[in-house]
């Protein structure tokens, strides 16, 4: 059996809510088990402990900051007086979001790599409860009463509800795909969550993702609110104190075009926004971060200053903030204001034809992720996910007022260096993407690209870059030897820029260091394939499908036709490289096109020939129990 596989990111780094909004960087560095390599595995050196601080939050008297630290698995304890780190408290694998309770006692920790979350007593400095939730918790957010726990899973595509008292999750609500974070209406009532990803083919020109809007009382989805364009890679969310808007950042990627220039946002723009929550049929606006002259790349974390007159937006990839006047936007999007020929969502000017609605600040920092308002004095709190260190900004001017260390090395090593390049859209033609912006967390934002690489007018489904050097050659046709060349090439080509010496084997190195995540679905307790997948597993031998995908990559990196080229792509049928079906879990939509949206239809609808995999006399339950094992890879 040969699946041609697209792939759909999972790791992110976000919160603010940060990198996972103040954050989200789910997999990278984030405990995860080792790389599976072809040969014999050389001992590795001992790299240095980054803090890589994603989100923030302030104790509701303002006297505390805690700071998730993503990749020292601890949560920072910030006296804002003293303006230094007091505690650092040991939470799970890869922490992200948090919450502070509201009587200052508790704080949340959502532990991406182990599916839990942390309950920490601040006084006493230690975790006091861990409670199981959903699949890679991201964002967190507390009910008003405080008595509801709410949790992004990024994996499971759900949202956990938890009971604070008790301290176990009571139940679960479908979203959208790959929720990151979300914020609650100032009653209650609702619950919105920002979804990154699309469950739809990437043959769908019109694909995108949404905001969930959940009734907390019902513990339902009521609304999927869309942008007037694409909307992917979601990020912060919050609701503004009247209740009256939910905010959220996004990008806008333009995939149904050639990227052939950056120009003016040929090819991403980011974007912020507006959600009326009443009434019920209110119409999203979007408004573009950017301006004519260059791009604001990978905007994340997102909050609403003390007063309520400004939000902030932090931009990982070019290191900024942005501060727009809340009055002045909602003032332009009244209906009638705007032209119908140029709405706000492709209008690289619409923010800035006054010169006054909003302006950019440097974030303080290298990578900016989580942002929070204190509640005493209303200074603006940035965690810097590449300094190690948390920026406080003033709210009005949001000049530098002092940057707290966190503790981290002092130098970046090679590995280090590279993330952070592959994070970085200042070195980016006009500054529009990073390689995040269409390799999220080093996997794929789900859509099809029509690169240059091999002819126009023939686009493929992002691919993965995780194990891309032990998988040669790299894209679908293989145009690229290994994964070095595609690096170099990514460089030239998507950010129109040649790169320094040394910076494509810096890059290189870093996504050599990027770790296969283990499933977590249809395992036993002690990780041992269910019975259902044990089955499946049999019935992936007994298909064929081993000749091809052979453990423990699952591929034998050959090229082979397998009958699904379409007349679009070539004049005649051509061999594909043969994917590794490892994280297969987490990468849909899948074949080359990404016409598949679960592998459900890989084995059944697309695969009515048996091109790839002798799969169409298997009964229901076979097919079934295949599906379950390849979701175990």
């Amino acid at each position: 059996m040969r699946l041609i596989s697209g792939t759909r990111g999972a790791s992110v780094l976000a919160c603010g809510l940060g990198a996972a909004v103040g954050c989200l960087v789910v997999g990278i560095g984030a405990g995860g088990s080792p790389p599976v390599r072809a040969g014999p595995k050389p001992a590795a050196a001992k790299q240095p402990v980054y803090k890589s601080p994603t989100c923030v939050a302030l104790s509701p008297d303002g006297k505390f900051a805690y700071v998730t630290n993503h990749t020292a698995d601890t949560l920072a304890v910030i006296d804002t007086a003293a303006r230094k780190v007091i505690a650092g408290i040991p939470v799970g694998r890869g922490p992200t979001g948090l919450a502070a309770g509201p009587d200052g006692r508790l704080v949340y920790v959502a532990n991406t790599g182990d599916h839990t979350v942390s309950v920490i007593d601040v006084k006493a400095r230690k975790a006091v409860a861990t409670i199981p939730c959903g699949y890679e918790p991201t964002g967190l957010v507390l009910s008003p009463d405080g008595k509801h726990l709410y949790t992004a899973n990024y994996i499971s595509d759900d949202v956990s509800v938890i009971g604070t008292a008790a301290r176990k999750e009571t139940g679960r609500i479908k979203v959208g795909h790959a929720p990151t974070y979300l914020a609650v209406t100032p009653d209650g009532k609702h619950l919105l969550v920002n979804n990154s990803l699309s469950h739809e083919p990437a043959t769908n020109p019109k694909l995108t993702a949404h905001i969930s809007v959940i009734d907390t009382a019902a513990g339902k989805v009521i609304a999927e609110k869309r942008s007037p364009g694409t909307m992917l890679l979601g990020m912060g969310i919050t609701v503004t104190a009247d209740g009256k808007f939910a905010l959220a950042v996004h990008s806008r990627p333009n995939f149904n075009i050639t990227p052939s220039q950056l120009n003016q946002g040929w090819v991403h723009t980011n974007a912020l926004s507006i959600i009326p929550l009443a009434p019920a049929d209110a119409k999203v606006a979007t408004v573009l971060l950017d301006n004519v002259g260059g791009g604001v790349a990978n905007p994340h974390g997102v909050a609403v200053s003390k007063d309520g007159r400004l939000l902030y937006v932090s931009h990982r990839g070019t290191h900024q903030i942005s501060i727009v006047d809340l009055p002045k936007l909602l003032y332009l999007l009244q209906p009638g204001r705007t032209p119908p020929a140029t709405p706000p969502h492709v209008n690289l000017g619409f923010l800035w034809q006054t010169g006054d609605v909003v302006r950019r600040v440097s974030s303080g920092g290298l990578g900016p992720n989580g942002i929070a308002v204190s509640p005493a004095d209303g200074a603006l709190y940035v965690t810097n996910y590449f300094s190690d260190q948390v920026a406080v900004l003033d709210p009005a001017t949001g000049k530098v007022r002092t940057r707290i260390s966190l503790g981290g090395p002092k130098e970046m090593t090679q590995v280090r260096r590279g993330e952070f390049l592959f994070h970085d859209a200042d070195h980016c033609f006009q500054k529009w993407v990073s390689c995040t912006s269409c390799h999220p967390g080093v996997r794929a934002d789900g859509v099809n690209w029509d690169l240059l690489n091999d002819g126009m007018t023939n686009p493929k489904n992002a691919k993965s870059l995780v194990g891309s050097d032990r998988t040669p050659p790299s894209m679908a046709l293989g145009v690229r030897a290994k994964m070095e060349v595609a690096v170099e090439k990514g460089f030239k080509f998507i950010q129109f820029i040649t790169p320094k010496p040394g910076e494509v084997e810096t890059v290189s190195a870093f996504l050599r260091s990027v770790p296969f995540i283990p499933s977590p679905f249809h395992r036993t307790e002690d990780g041992r394939l269910d019975e259902q997948a044990t089955r499946g597993q049999a019935v992936f031998k007994k298909a064929g499908c081993a000749g091809c995908h052979p453990a423990p990559l699952y591929t034998d990196l050959g090229m082979y036709d397998v009958g699904t080229f379409v007349a679009r792509d070539y004049p005649e049928s051509k061999p594909f490289d043969t994917p590794t079906l490892r994280e297969m879990y987490r990468t849909a939509p899948y074949l080359h096109d990404g016409r598949a949206a679960t592998l459900k239809e890989v084995v059944t609808t697309f695969n009515a020939s048996d091109g790839h995999g002798k799969t169409s006399n298997l009964s229901k339950n076979d097919i079934d129990d295949l599906v379950a094992f390849l979701m175990t890879l």
